[in-house]
């Protein structure tokens, strides 16, 4: 049976088993473009693209899960999923029965001697594949150094970062992993119809949190990270978190949801309202942001490149109010959106247009946001954010979230 929360979803139409193999091919396909012959990872991300596993949240048992990948192998899992690998094997079957208990290791080693069980695990699998003599990339390691020694100590000497190899993997994203996120971006339009009901003068911010987080796992989210909500002075500067603030009538709430996940495939969209009605500067501040993102993703498409996004925005940090474009890193930027909420490709306002030249291709998915402030003479300072989700395609993009953004949105009461 597929694994993780659900089965499939028939609209959707994902094809677990095509998924898998399209994921563990682009691995082994970028561990041979960047010289890596085993891949040993302990990131949750990449173990999920590598495996199809879902390995819990990623703060939970950090570094004490991993998964060893031959590139003339099978990859060799050592999960915490569940306390019996042997049931973790009949739920994932096309691991074929290559999955133990993980040996703890880089969680509670204070040093090389005390790495030794990490070690009875990874050499024999490397061994086994004839690559003692070959090159180990790491990936997600928080302790590369004691690593290196110790497997030094068994005669393995060639180690490289493997970090670069898995964003390279992970940047084309098939039918199936596009399905995936559709699902997510859909649940999260949902949740904002949710919090627009609820947001109403006197409610605070961490309530529409929690009136979206309770919306998003009842459509079956199987991960949700923080979501940002700030809403009146607290939106100029830009805050992306979340505090018990009450929102009065006029303020205006900039809303993240951050990280809803599907299948392991998150979601990252920015939405800003009003409670209740605009006024005409509300109304031309958010027109500047909406203008100024959708000009940067009139620049999307196969074949350009990041820099078509990036000279789209504002030329100067003068445009908000700063001197130096490191303060304002922030206002425009972009970034890829996977199993992680940020992958490749990222790019920012600060980078010339001529740094920023990562070519897009079909299959990438990246999130697009923007920030505009204003001060009202009746509300003091605020802001707007905005972020939309897309696919490129070889003539665009197709759009990924669809809660209306041609106008502020109004909460009436």
């Amino acid at each position: 049976m597929p694994y993780g929360r659900m089965a499939y979803d028939r609209l959707a139409g994902i094809n677990f088993e095509r998924m898998r193999e399209y994921r563990l091919q682009r691995t082994k396909e970028a561990m041979a473009k960047h010289g890596i012959d085993v891949l040993i990872t302990w990131d949750a991300y990449s173990i999920r693209y590598i495996t199809g596993g879902y390995a819990t949240v990623p703060c939970r048992f950090p570094q004490a899960q991993m998964v060893v990948l031959p590139i003339n192998g099978d990859p060799h899992c050592f999960l915490t999923t569940s306390f019996s690998c042997y049931e973790l094997r009949k739920e994932m079957p096309w691991l074929k029965d290559k999955i133990w208990a993980p040996p703890g290791g880089l969680k509670w080693a204070r040093n090389v001697d005390e790495l030794e069980t990490h070690m009875s695990k990874i050499v024999p699998v490397i061994e086994e594949h004839g690559q003692k003599n070959g090159v180990i990339g790491f990936d997600g390691c928080c302790s590369e150094l004691m690593m290196t020694e110790a497997l030094k100590r068994k005669g393995i000497t060639r180690f490289k970062h493997a970090e670069e190899a898995m964003f390279d993997a992970r940047v084309i994203k098939n039918e199936d992993e596009i399905a995936c996120m559709r699902m997510a971006c859909n649940s999260a339009t949902a949740a904002f119809y949710e919090i627009k009901k609820a947001l109403v003068p006197g409610v605070r911010e961490c309530d529409l949190v929690g009136v979206g987080m309770k919306k998003l796992y009842e459509l079956g989210a199987d991960e949700v990270q923080e979501f940002v909500c700030s809403s009146g002075p607290r939106t100029n500067p830009l805050h992306i978190d979340y505090t018990d603030r009450s929102i009065n009538p006029g303020d205006v709430v900039c809303i993240d949801i951050n990280g809803n996940s599907y299948m392991g495939y998150k979601s990252c969209y920015y939405r800003t309202f009003v409670c209740g009605e605009a006024t005409a500067l509300q109304k031309q501040v958010y027109e500047d942001c909406r203008k100024m993102m959708y000009d940067g993703m009139e620049g999307i498409k196969a074949g350009n490149s990041t820099a078509d996004i990036v000279k789209g925005w504002p030329q100067s940090p003068k445009y908000w109010g700063y001197e130096n474009w490191l303060d304002v890193a922030g206002y425009a930027l972009g970034h890829g959106l996977g199993l992680s909420l940020h992958e490749a490709p990222q790019f920012f306002r600060p980078y010339t247009p001529k740094a920023a030249h990562t070519v897009l291709e079909e299959g990438m998915v990246m999130a697009v946001e923007t920030w505009t402030g204003g001060v009202d003479p009746k509300y003091g300072p605020f802001g707007v954010r905005l972020e939309e989700d897309i696919v490129v395609t070889k003539d665009g993009y197709e759009l990924l979230t669809k809660f209306p953004v041609e106008t502020i949105t109004e909460c009436l009461f």
